[in-house]
């Protein structure tokens, strides 16, 4: 083939560009049929697990708590002070020693007898074994003068009077023999004096060993064995003083209540004594109150005094929970007034104290004049708790999913306190409805479930 027919043949090839346009629109719509599969198919499946997809839920129902409490009645006082608990235990310890354990921690609730701290004890253990021993070698002696004299000891002590007696009738012939001898000369006066001191000798040591074979017949005197009843009795008491001291080591709660600080530290030295200032031992260990028993403590103004009378009805409130009234009755009028500040301190003792008040903080308290109708007198009021599982942060604040129709529904809710029932709404609820409190995290708005009762 030559170069000019190439070149001609060359020529003549050409692209035909409405076959390449039909067939990029067709790939352009396969794409778009595919992209529209995958948006269906998502919202078919979205719509598959919202509304078909049914969720096993546990729900509840509102608890009702009826609260019993006197109405408002007519105030004809306002005055400020300050939440104080009734008694403030202050506690020590009654030995000098050093703080070995803590076994609280300020804040912590305790029960009467808990531990709550031991003190270093080698020292009275030591104690406690010295008197114990004290005991029983006092009770021995006096098993010992209870029993008498041994037939053993009777008998040693009958010998020896025998051979006492023997020697003092040797000693007595001797003497005669002597005083024979002498009448005829054949003995000086010398040998009869010797004679003599012997016989003298031989009688007093017979009749030394003749008293005591009797008083070993006899046995101990009975002074000698109420002596020994008397050492026992002491020994006992020097165990008991040395118990009362060891257990002194272990300091434990004198009532149920809340510590309120914990001063001693572990090894650190407390005492009996109170020496003043920060440093050295402490004499004070742990302060504790109940907290259950409050009562608030106000100056009132001289001129004000006539409006307050004992056992009156009283509405406090404290700055924390503004929202929140606490009944309380006054408990205690002082005898006298203050000088100074021309006021008399009262006591309003509160009733029931919620778990929000806290000791030393500001409470207004008003003294209120009870309504002259009985029936005005007691009210009733309702609330409405769930469990605080069921409540969750929603966009526009708490929340909850409701069970209604087989399906969640989300309502906003008004919260309040906490208690031992759950949380308490204030609204958005009527208190037949069923509250769902699991699983949360698997239900949305309008999803579909199926309910069943929580125990």
């Amino acid at each position: 083939m030559s170069a000019t027919n190439l070149d001609s043949d060359l020529s003549k090839l050409t692209i035909d560009k409405s076959r390449r346009r039909t067939s990029n629109e067709g790939l352009s719509k396969y794409v778009t049929l595919a992209l529209l599969a995958i948006v269906l198919g998502g919202g078919g499946y979205f719509a598959y697990t919202k509304f078909w997809t049914v969720v096993q839920v546990q729900v509840v129902q509102p608890k009702s708590e009826v609260g019993v409490q006197r109405s408002s009645g007519e105030a004809v006082l306002t005055a400020g002070g300050y939440i104080v608990a009734r008694d403030v235990y202050v506690i020590s310890t009654k030995i000098d020693g050093r703080v070995r354990d803590i076994f609280i921690e300020r804040g912590d609730l305790v029960k009467t007898g808990d531990t709550i701290i031991t003190i270093e004890d080698e020292e009275h253990v030591a104690r406690v074994r010295f008197a114990e021993a004290q005991i029983a070698n006092a009770k021995a002696r006096l098993a010992q003068l209870r029993a008498g004299s041994r037939p053993e000891e009777i008998a040693r002590a009958r010998a020896e009077a025998a051979s006492a007696k023997a020697t003092a009738m040797q000693a007595k012939r001797e003497e005669e023999r002597i005083r024979g001898l002498t009448r005829d000369g054949i003995s000086s006066s010398s040998e009869m004096d010797v004679a003599q001191a012997n016989r003298e000798v031989a009688d007093a040591n017979l009749a030394a060993l003749q008293e005591l074979l009797r008083l070993v017949e006899l046995g101990p005197r009975i002074e000698e064995i109420q002596m020994a009843e008397a050492q026992v009795q002491e020994s006992e008491a020097n165990l008991d003083y040395a118990e009362t001291q060891l257990s002194f080591t272990v300091i434990t709660a004198p009532i149920t209540g809340t510590i309120l600080e914990k001063v001693a530290k572990k090894g650190e030295m407390v005492t009996s004594s109170n020496f003043g200032g920060a440093q050295g031992a402490r004499s004070a260990a742990v302060t504790m109150a109940d907290l259950t028993d409050l009562q608030v403590e106000l100056d009132i103004n001289e001129d004000d005094l006539p409006r307050i009378r004992l056992e009156q009805n009283c509405e406090i409130r404290v700055d924390s929970y503004p929202e929140e009234i606490v009944r309380g009755i006054v408990d205690e009028i002082a005898p006298r007034a203050n000088r100074q500040k021309a006021t008399v301190q009262v006591k309003v003792k509160i009733i029931d104290p919620p778990p929000f008040l806290r000791p030393e903080v500001n409470a207004r308290v008003t003294f209120l004049e009870e309504a002259p109708d009985e029936s005005l007198v007691i009210e009733e009021i309702a609330s409405l708790w769930i469990p605080n599982a069921a409540v969750f942060l929603g966009d526009d604040g708490p929340a909850v999913y409701v069970a209604f129709n087989g399906r969640a529904t989300q309502r906003d809710v008004e919260t309040g306190r906490e208690g031992p029932l759950g949380i308490e709404i204030r609204d958005g609820l009527v208190g037949d409805e069923k509250i769902i409190i699991s699983p949360l995290d698997q239900i949305t708005d309008g999803a579909a479930v199926s309910s069943g009762s929580a125990r």
